[in-house]
């Protein structure tokens, strides 16, 4: 895959600036081994104590560290701490980096509040349940991936109080109320917690929130990492495309530093679904490649992928 260098597409890159100056972005790196809350803006559940997490080294997406729950921890990071505070109109997306060690057991949860501290109202409960071997959220179910980093990323349409989920880059739920029991169109808090069954451990990493454009879009390769002469694929899918939608693939930083820069368009099936299998030239080594997609949908808004896909070379 060679970079390209960007010429034209004024609108889109415009859109990529807008994004970039509305996200957040919690590797936990900058903290010490220990207790979370008590070192950064993540709080213990409102009204509790003792129920703090500890930052980890033993995993980690992004080293050194991760931030691991077991069944006592309950941690919440509000969301009037993102740059333009609580999201309340407009296409976002949250997601995170998840890691259930083989042999788990008990659940762990990613929980989006529409409102918080008082008033609590829930719009996304999705469970890791190490015991069964199931994601959940209400009837819908995807089979972990144990021992693996694995993306669980969350489409939300304040505009249209909807929200779709992926785990694994596959869907978990389609066009859901984000209101469903109630409250508000706002996106007020994460939640990262532990049943009081007893959650072994799960480890979370890389927690994201990221205005998007038009829709949920998702995006990941395979293998990753990958070396320099072997072949890797990358896929996109979203409810939204269909039979000869087109898109564009580019990359958005290169070992952190931001760039904008495509590398070639692409064109979606019936099922909205496109995949490239390419094998890496040589010459590329030591390098953290993050890429991002915008696709078109017929008569629809251009969409933006719900986050930037790191690919470590």
């Amino acid at each position: 895959m060679r970079i390209l260098k960007w010429f034209g597409f004024p609108s889109l890159a415009c859109v990529l600036a807008s994004a970039a100056n509305a996200q957040w972005l919690d590797d936990f790196d900058s903290y010490v081994p220990g207790p979370l809350a008590a070192q950064s803006a993540w709080e213990e559940w409102t009204g509790s104590v003792g129920v703090d997490a500890n930052v980890d080294a033993t995993q980690s997406f992004t080293s050194p560290h991760s931030v691991l729950i077991v069944g006592t921890n309950d941690v919440v990071y509000d969301f009037t701490n993102l740059p333009g505070g609580r999201p309340s109109s407009g296409v976002w997306s949250a997601s995170i980096k998840t890691y259930v060690p083989l042999g788990a057991t008990g659940s762990g949860f990613y929980i989006l509040m529409n409102d918080y501290p008082t008033n609590l109202h829930w719009s996304v409960t999705t469970e890791f349940n190490a015991t069964s071997g199931f994601v959940v959220d209400g009837t819908d179910t995807r089979r972990i991936r144990y021992g693996q980093w694995i993306s669980f990323v969350v489409s939300i349409d304040l505009d249209n109080d909807r929200y779709d989920s992926w785990y694994d880059n596959h869907p978990l739920v389609v066009n859901a109320k984000w209101t469903d029991i109630g409250g508000q169109t706002v996106a007020a808090a994460l939640d990262l917690y532990g049943d009081n069954a007893g959650l072994s451990g799960m480890y979370f990493d890389n927690a994201r929130v990221e205005q998007t454009g038009g829709g949920p879009l998702a995006l990941t390769s395979k293998p990753n990492p990958i070396g320099a002469g072997f072949p890797i694929e990358l896929y996109s899918q979203s409810p939204l495309l269909g039979s000869g939608d087109i898109g564009l693939l580019f990359s958005w930083t290169i070992n952190g530093g931001f760039v904008v820069f495509p590398l070639f368009n692409v064109v979606f099936d019936a099922a909205g679904e496109w995949t490239v299998r390419s094998k890496v030239p040589p010459g590329l080594s030591g390098i953290e490649a993050g890429l991002k997609m915008f696709a078109l949908p017929a008569g629809g808004k251009v969409l933006a992928s719900n986050e930037e896909v790191i690919v470590f070379l």
